[in-house]
Parts: structure tokens; sequence; C-alpha cells
């Protein structure tokens, strides 16, 4: 009892230190006023998953009104970024299991056993231990030092600057993980699918995936995107630079008739 009472206090120690340390690497790098602006982003979190959430119960509303007159109506819902199955657990109360089929994507090997134990609940769950990217190969894992992360870390990237305003990434794995091109994924998939819907957390990755979408126009294919950005984790001239990227990616999303969501 000891232990199991323990275990929670440990990991909330843990979790405050990486906070910290986070904290100190900012105010040292970019000043109080960079902080000040990366908190009140925090703060805001618990609105903006309200307003998230509301939304994707409408969306998923109106997408199992689809399926209903559809030919084959049987929808799938790709994960990418799924770390331990925080999206699926999130998703699968909107986007039921019993009208759409599940493709998590997760390059590190780290959180397959998590994710092996989704499955054993979802028989027609599929896993891809890869990264999603532009196209078909090998890349870098990146993330924060050993102190900072754990072996599930979330914020894991093949982009070696994706947090560079919060800390100094370095080599997460010591082998590389294989890529594949998510446009070609999207398309294939859509012939088999009524509805395909998209959450993509990649930290970072997301500015070239998503523009490779839209050249390709493979984001017509789908019904709905819900895309975390990661501009606000970067250094001023990058970060205003993506910002701008931002913008035209979700003018072009909306344009194509496919909903497009701020994921948090």
């Amino acid at each position: 009892m000891l232990i199991s009472a323990t275990a929670p206090v440990v990991q909330l120690a843990t979790k405050l230190n990486r906070k910290i340390q986070q904290a100190t690497h900012v105010l040292r790098a970019e000043g109080f006023g960079r902080f000040l602006q990366l908190s009140a982003w925090s703060l805001s979190e618990p609105l903006r998953s309200v307003w998230l959430r509301r939304r994707v119960a409408a969306d998923a509303t109106q997408a199992s009104s689809k399926l209903k007159a559809a030919e084959r109506n049987r929808g799938l819902f790709i994960d990418c970024g799924s770390n331990v199955g925080q999206g699926y657990k999130y998703f699968s109360r909107y986007y039921t299991p019993d009208r759409f089929d599940y493709v998590l994507v997760e390059p590190n090997r780290n959180c397959l056993p998590h994710l092996d134990a989704l499955r054993s609940e979802n028989a027609t769950m599929e896993i891809i231990v890869k990264a999603a990217s532009v196209k078909d190969g090998f890349a870098e894992l990146f993330g924060p030092p050993p102190e900072r992360s754990g072996p599930t870390h979330q914020g894991c990237s093949i982009v070696y600057g994706h947090n560079e305003s919060l800390y100094q990434s370095l080599r997460f794995t010591p082998d590389l993980v294989e890529t594949f091109s998510l446009s070609q994924m999207i398309r294939a998939k859509r012939e088999l699918y009524d509805v395909v819907v998209l959450k993509l957390d990649v930290e970072g990755a997301e500015y070239e995936i998503l523009d490779d979408m839209i050249q390709s126009g493979s984001h017509r294919d789908l019904y709905a995107a819900y895309v975390e950005f990661h501009s606000l984790k970067l250094r001023t001239f990058e970060r205003r630079k993506k910002r701008v990227a931002e913008f035209q990616i979700r003018d072009a999303f909306l344009k194509a008739g496919t909903r497009f969501r701020e994921w948090i």
C-alpha cells in the first residue's frame, strides 16, 4: 500500500521538476515576456479544451449521419502521434469504434505495449510503428535531455528543432525510425472508407506534412483534421514564419471543404 500511495506523488514531483526546468530555460533564453506568453497559453488550455470538445462532438455527429447514407457505412480515424493512446481514448468517445476503424501511428517503440493493450480491446485497430512524413524512408527521432523525459515521452519528433524554445534536442533513440508518406496513406484509405478523419500531433513535422497534403490534394480526401501546431515552442523568427504557414494551411483545408480544428 505504501508503494501504491507513493507512486502518484513521485510522478507529480517528477512532472513538476520538468516544468521548473522548462520554465528556467525559457526565462534564460528568451526573457520574462516570452515566459508570460507561454504561461498564458497554458492557463487558457481548459477553456480551449471545452470549445474543442463541443466541436469534436458536433463533427462526429455529422460524420455518423453521413455514414448512415453512405455505401460502405464505415469510417476510419487515423491518429498520428498516438503516444500511449491518449488521443484514441479521447476521440473514440465521439468517433465510436462501432462505426470507425482506427489506425494508430507512433514511432516510439517504448509506447507499443500501451497501444497493444488498447488493441486487445479493439480488434479492428491497426498500429503502425513508424513516423508520419512526406516520404517512405528513415529518420532520426529527437527529444529532450534524459533528465527531462521518460521512455514514453510525448514530445518526440523527426524534426530536430521542434521545441527549440524549450530545450536543446537530443537523439532520443539509438536507431533510426521508419517513415511513410501520410498523403499516400490517406489516398489509399479513402478508397476503402466513406469517411476519413485525421488527428495530427507530430511535434513540428506537421508543417511539411500538411503542405505535402495540400500539394497532392489528399487534404480533400479528409472529412476532418485535428491538428496541433507547434509554432509556440519555436524561437521568435521561426515562430513568425510558422504562424503565416498555419494561416495558409487552415485556409486551404477550409476551402477544400474539410473541417479543420486545432488539437491541444
